[in-house]
């Protein structure tokens, strides 16, 4: 059942200030005066010219839009997350810092399905920056029933959190490369590189290139762990060729494939492993740094120190076409009818 809230309709003509006094306007009345203002006993003369008017009476425990969005997106807060002033009632959480989004879908739809409030957010998943909008909340109506809100902060509280702002781990990154590259092309791929790592905050240790056999990669696999990499970016191996050096020579350091290709385009080819300190991350070419592909859905996760010790294969699971950060959007979590 929908939340209720009194309406009531007022003839401007014979509007007197008790009319008036604490009830709030559902549409606007002039420029002053818009939806969701509460009006004032200063605000007679204007209603009387305005002719019929609809308000909402505030009765005990009911919220105005503006207090209970602001209620609302303090409920959702989290480290990490900014709760910015609602506007016309909507009320947005900005991120204070780079991150990983990790939203509970179903937590939000429970909270969408109360009635007379909505939360949005980014995709599940999604990398933001500084400044950037992660989530935002609405309050449909210009006043709620206090009960759901509580009914809101209750899920929230229970079962949340609801959105989260998961913080990077600088990652000290050992970069692999078996392709023979012209010194253009060296240079491309190194900038590539530490651009794309380094908005992430990780540590380059090395971009070491070196020749497809056994003896170079095990070489370099080597290497990497007594640098201490967290993580090896791997480019040049082929995901559809077993017998490739990366992969043998990875098991000979006491690591292991985890997964050939990835559900995802550009970039299908990727692939995942790991070492015994490290997550493994693969991608056909050195090409595959200087675009937006599969790497970049990725590297969030393992970027978060959260999926560093559970492994990056989760992230790959789910089928996703565009990756280009500019080209993300708000996703809207819609009510579900049952």
């Amino acid at each position: 059942m929908l939340p209720v809230v009194r309406a009531l309709r007022l003839t401007g003509a014979s509007a007197t200030v008790d009319d008036l006094k604490g009830r709030v306007l559902v549409h606007d009345l002039s420029h002053e005066l818009r939806k969701g203002s509460v009006l004032r006993p200063e605000d007679l003369e204007a209603v009387r010219r305005a002719g019929e008017i609809h308000v909402i009476e505030l009765e005990p425990g009911d919220v105005h839009e503006d207090a209970a969005a602001t209620r609302l997106a303090a409920a959702l807060s989290g480290p990490g997350l900014e709760a910015r002033p609602p506007v016309q009632s909507q009320a947005r959480l900005i991120a204070a810092r780079r991150g990983l989004v990790r939203v509970r879908g179903d937590l939000i739809e429970a909270i969408n399905e109360l009635g007379g409030v909505s939360v949005f957010t980014v995709m599940d998943g999604q990398a933001v920056a500084e400044g950037e909008e992660v989530a935002g909340c609405k309050i449909t109506p210009v006043a709620v029933p206090g009960r759901v809100l509580d009914e809101a902060e209750a899920i929230i509280r229970d079962r949340g959190p609801v959105v989260e702002l998961l913080a990077f781990m600088p990652l000290r990154t050992f970069v692999v490369a078996t392709e023979r590259l012209k010194p253009k092309a060296r240079e491309l791929f190194r900038s590539a590189v530490t651009r794309k790592l380094g908005w992430y905050g990780a540590e380059v240790l090395t971009v070491r290139e070196v020749a497809r056999t056994p003896e170079a990669v095990a070489a370099a696999y080597r290497e990497a762990q007594s640098m201490g990499a967290q993580l090896v970016l791997f480019a040049g191996a082929s995901a559809i060729d077993p017998l490739d050096p990366a992969y043998a020579e990875l098991v000979s350091v006491g690591g292991e494939v985890l997964q050939l290709g990835a559900p995802m385009h550009p970039g299908s080819m990727l692939w995942l492993g790991k070492m015994p300190e490290a997550a493994v991350v693969g991608v056909a070419s050195c090409a595959g740094f200087g675009r937006s592909s599969s790497l970049d859905l990725l590297l969030p996760f393992v970027n978060d120190r959260r999926h560093l010790q559970l492994g990056p294969t989760a992230a790959v699971h789910r089928g996703q076409v565009r990756v280009d950060r500019s080209d993300q959007r708000v996703e809207a979590h819609p009510p579900v009818h049952r």
